[in-house]
């Protein structure tokens, strides 16, 4: 069961040739009995005195040291940038306004004024040579590159228009993995949305036939037979055209796979809405099978906002290590709450979200522990980001792996947070030598339009939150004078 590995010239690979320097080893896909590991092991790799030195109180005041990277030019614009996204009203026509914006100004100018402002806050760039300037920037102050492909999916109602867009959308995707191996990062990571390349109506309708994937086992691994092998699959529940696009977006994510494989790129899989996400979760999952038998290079994104994350996560993590191979996660808070009870208001269903902040931050914490203890357990077969903002989380989880004698170079846990958002946090953790990564949206300020706007709404609870970083921000810029 493995796929033949082909080469694929890219403009952008040759780009990036000059920074390389070297040669990457590529593999075939693996079939999950060739890598039979015993998980009923409790070795761990033994504790180094890097453990020792992290401190058991973390905090996040050192403002100097947390922003000596920027300008005073961007520390005053990320000031106005955050506080212009706590306006409600602001950033529930930031789309209407940045497209009103291009008709009246033009390409060139609408585009000069974005780039050094708002675009120039949250993306890291529009071409691999300027994505490049802002990863080297980010380096020399120890942050690694979580590379995002700006794109939005939009239905279309005809099949040949829509697969067009999918198809555009996965060369887009390649292109993207391709720069992100040129990165020569030593855990070069992206992520992308799924819906991108496959039907969000085709999701919502295997969602209610499949509402827990890893409870239907033989589905899983159908899918992950199909994706490996190029082989059609039938689901009854599904028509003669849903099936023919069901195919076809399995032979999309089959190209994601094998190129995700060839350069060892790690790919996080974006959930969504949750009528949406049971599908995306298998997906996901049939990709864990093809693709982490040698390294974990699929992760999927938990939303811990949702009610019983951590016994779904659990279950998810079960299957996948049933099959030999490895399981990777990011954890989120999650960004679509507010749509989430609105939708479950009107369709008359309960509420699938947590009562209160509180009820998620102990949902985030219980996924994050049971990560961190099956890395600790296992770490060449559990792997996670830590994707949070927030003070209190990030500083459970360094206390969490100084208890479990993690060693934080294992190359199977990190920490993320947004480009262009809490650096105060990212540097400290990077102050400590701790693997952090920033969140970068990369694409031309055209293409961002709709994905700036998009992260401004499911952000807005966490800008609103930022008035911590507004202060430090304020002081880092008043100690400049």
């Amino acid at each position: 069961m493995a796929l033949a590995v082909h080469s694929r010239s890219s403009k952008v690979l040759a780009i990036f040739s000059n920074y390389s320097g070297y040669v990457r080893l590529t593999y075939a896909f693996h079939t999950t009995a060739q890598h039979q590991v015993d998980f009923s092991r409790e070795d761990k790799k033994p504790r180094t005195g890097y453990i020792n030195g992290l401190p058991e109180d973390l905090g996040f005041d050192d403002y100097q040291a947390a922003f000596r990277s920027k300008s005073r030019w961007e520390l005053a614009r990320s000031i106005a940038i955050i506080k212009m996204c706590t306006n409600n009203r602001l950033v529930d026509n930031s789309l209407m306004l940045m497209n009103t914006g291009r008709k009246v100004l033009g390409n060139r100018l609408f585009d000069s004024l974005a780039k050094p402002t708002v675009y120039g806050q949250f993306v890291g760039g529009d071409t691999p040579e300027s994505l490049l300037q802002t990863v080297v920037k980010m380096r020399k102050m120890g942050v690694g590159p979580l590379v995002a492909v700006a794109m939005e999916e939009d239905t279309t109602d005809d099949n040949r228009e829509a697969d067009q867009k999918y198809d555009r959308n996965l060369a887009t995707t390649l292109q993207c993995l391709d720069v992100v191996s040129g990165l020569k990062d030593p855990h070069p990571m992206m992520q992308t949305k799924l819906t991108a390349m496959f039907p969000a109506k085709l999701c919502e309708k295997i969602s209610q036939h499949v509402p827990h994937p890893s409870r239907s086992g033989h589905v899983v691994m159908s899918v992950a037979n199909a994706i490996q092998n190029g082989n059609e699959i039938k689901f009854d529940f599904l028509s003669e055209d849903e099936i023919a696009d069901l195919n076809r977006g399995l032979s999309r994510i089959g190209k994601l796979c094998e190129a995700a494989v060839k350069n060892e790129v790690i790919v996080m899989v974006d959930a969504e809405y949750t009528y949406l996400n049971p599908a995306l979760n298998l997906l996901t999952l049939a990709m864990m099978l093809v693709c982490n038998g040698r390294k974990t290079l699929v992760y999927y994104t938990y939303q811990n906002y949702l009610k019983g994350m951590t016994e779904y996560l659990q279950s998810d993590m079960t299957f996948v290590h049933e099959h030999n191979v490895g399981f990777g996660t990011k954890l989120v808070r999650g960004a679509y709450i507010d749509k989430e009870r609105r939708l479950a208001q009107t369709r008359g269903y309960p509420d699938p979200t947590n009562a209160s902040y509180r009820d998620t931050s102990d949902t985030y914490h219980n996924s994050m522990n049971t990560m961190l203890e099956g890395i600790a357990r296992n770490p060449d077969r559990c792997s996670a980001i830590i994707a949070s903002h927030n003070e209190d989380t990030v500083a459970k989880a360094v206390n969490r792996i100084v208890e479990l004698e993690i060693d934080p170079r294992c190359g199977s846990i990190f920490f993320g947070q947004s480009y262009g958002m809490s650096d105060h946090v990212t540097n400290t953790l990077s102050e400590l030598k701790l693997p952090v990564y920033k969140s970068i949206p990369y694409g031309s300020v055209e293409d961002t339009l709709a994905y700036l706007s998009r992260r401004a709404m499911e952000n807005r609870s966490v800008l609103k939150r930022a008035q911590r970083e507004k202060t430090l921000m304020w002081k880092a810029l008043k100690a400049r004078r």
